[in-house]
């Protein structure tokens, strides 16, 4: 039976009805799985028309009706006297984009869909309506009940974790603990194992200071945490390597060597990664209760209603998480 993945509409001001439209008709898509759409359907149904894509609205999670350039519906409650604000966020915009994300979590939680792929939302849209998370990552995880979970960033050319994930880069360093990075570390390993099939796994894990501190000279972080946590799993025989200094590591291309790479902040893992591949990145939640994965990208405000959205990401992101299904059944078989 094809995976069913529900794709939530994000933020109707954006990019996100737009991308969601677009992927989940390609064929790459459909050849993996039954992709529908959870949103009002008067919303969906103002972009269809310009993207020559038809609308098929479901009565329940089974009925999926497939068709060249046909976009299935799941029908959320219409709103009263929405008003569409391109590129603005607004109350309206995050209280849809929250009761989709709350539907397609339920209904994952309740085996009605096999995974979650969210379209791009604004954070402060989300706050307005009174959904008060830094990010969706962390949303999802409460709304789902779990306890642990890894921002991830994949491609087919790495696949990068951040040990932390929307906070200042002034907490950064005060965040990291023993703690912090071996449940980081140990999600890694689990979801290597269970998600992405692989037996033994390598990682390497980044320094958070120049020079991965230059021995203590630019910063103690790398001596007196992250080291003895890379050593505590090494002694289990688990290959793990580092702290390496970003810069070089990248530079050097050493991410070829691995079959994952921790980062201990956003932006140092982030900007090397859409680097090396930014339309087909996908952001995936690790260590959750259930399946979820997303574009790499926001919003796009600046780009939004004029259908000039590019889509690879949303593809991406909905093709992973009908793999890393299958993956979980085939790894608890």
């Amino acid at each position: 039976m094809s995976p069913k993945i529900a794709v939530t509409i994000g933020d109707i001001n954006g990019i996100g009805p737009e991308v969601a439209l677009k992927a989940v008709v390609k064929k790459s898509v459909l050849s993996v799985c039954d992709p529908f759409i959870i949103a009002p359907f008067k919303l969906v149904n103002i972009y269809s028309p310009f993207l020559g894509i038809k609308l098929h609205v479901m009565e329940n999670e089974d009925d999926f009706e497939r068709g060249k350039n046909l976009a299935n519906i799941y029908p959320m409650r219409e709103f009263k006297n929405v008003k569409i604000t391109l590129g603005q966020p607004s109350k309206i915009s995050g209280q849809i984009a929250g009761e989709s994300i709350e539907i397609a979590v339920e209904m994952c939680l309740n085996g009605k869909a096999s995974a979650v792929c969210t379209s791009p939302v604004s954070k402060k849209s989300l706050n307005l309506a009174g959904f008060n998370f830094p990010g969706q990552t962390e949303m999802i995880a409460h709304l789902s009940n779990s306890k642990r979970y890894l921002m991830m960033f994949i491609n087919n050319k790495i696949k990068l974790a951040l040990a932390t994930i929307h906070i200042p880069l002034s907490k950064v360093s005060k965040t990291i603990t023993h703690e912090l990075l071996a449940e980081k570390i140990e999600i890694l390993i689990e979801t290597l194992k269970k998600d992405f099939l692989i037996n033994s796994p390598s990682i390497a894990v980044l320094g958070l200071n120049p020079h991965a501190g230059e021995d203590g000279l630019i910063g103690d972080e790398e001596k007196k945490i992250i080291k003895p946590v890379i050593e505590k799993f090494s002694a289990k025989n688990f290959k793990i390597d580092g702290p390496f200094s970003a810069d070089g590591f990248f530079g050097e291309k050493k991410f070829k060597n691995y079959d994952a790479i921790l980062s201990m902040y956003h932006d140092q893992g982030l900007i090397p990664v859409k680097l090396i591949d930014f339309y087909n990145t996908v952001n995936f939640s690790a260590g959750l209760n259930i399946v979820r994965t997303s574009p790499d990208h926001g919003t796009a405000y600046d780009i939004a209603g004029r259908l000039i959205a590019n889509e690879k990401s949303m593809v991406q992101a909905i093709i992973l998480s009908a793999k890393i299904y299958k993956n979980r059944a085939n790894f608890n078989e």
